[in-house]
């Protein structure tokens, strides 16, 4: 072989190679996702299915309902925990799931929410389409923790006489702990 055919064999080695790390990207967050049957069928906003990702930069949790409607009186409470020798949360997001509403970043000891909302870079968003609520939280503002863990609580005042309570996977219970990706 001449010294071209080597120089174009390293170079389309180095492209394929260039091409093959690309595809590749940033690593993954670990995930880690829950499902939650029909438990709460006396409300359209029952929970379904809960999503958490630990990523590098950021915590995102996907909560999926049976049917989100756009004049919801429901409201839904994201507890994360981020410190395992504490028990309950140290964060919680608290949010209605109807139009129009607003959502805050608490503080949380003892299961009890105190202080000022937090002002740190997290949002909130919801899907009426695809019966989803994502919310996603730079893990700067949350103390930025080696592992984390949420659970999930709806709350539906459609008939205040009757209110339904939905907890993902019951009664304070958690996603398993997860490391960032």
């Amino acid at each position: 072989m001449n010294s071209r055919t080597n120089f174009v064999r390293a170079a389309a080695s180095a492209a394929l190679l260039t091409a093959v790390v690309g595809l590749a990207g940033p690593a993954a967050a670990e995930t880690t996702t829950v499902i939650d049957g029909a438990d709460a069928t006396a409300s359209l906003s029952d929970i379904r299915r809960v999503t958490l990702a630990h990523r590098d930069t950021d915590v995102v949790v996907r909560t999926t309902f049976t049917d989100l409607r756009r004049n919801s009186a429901a409201g839904l409470r994201i507890n994360i925990d981020t410190d395992s020798s504490r028990p309950g949360p140290e964060f919680a997001l608290l949010s209605g799931l109807g139009d129009g509403t607003d959502y805050q970043l608490m503080r949380v000891s003892d299961w009890h929410i105190h202080g000022a909302p937090k002002t740190c870079s997290h949002q909130a968003s919801i899907d009426w389409a695809n019966d989803v609520f994502r919310f996603e939280v730079r893990r700067s503002c949350i103390g930025s923790p080696t592992q984390v863990r949420v659970g999930v609580r709806m709350t539906d005042h459609h008939d205040p006489s009757h209110p339904v309570t939905d907890w993902m996977l019951g009664f304070r219970r958690f996603t398993g702990w997860m490391s960032r990706g």
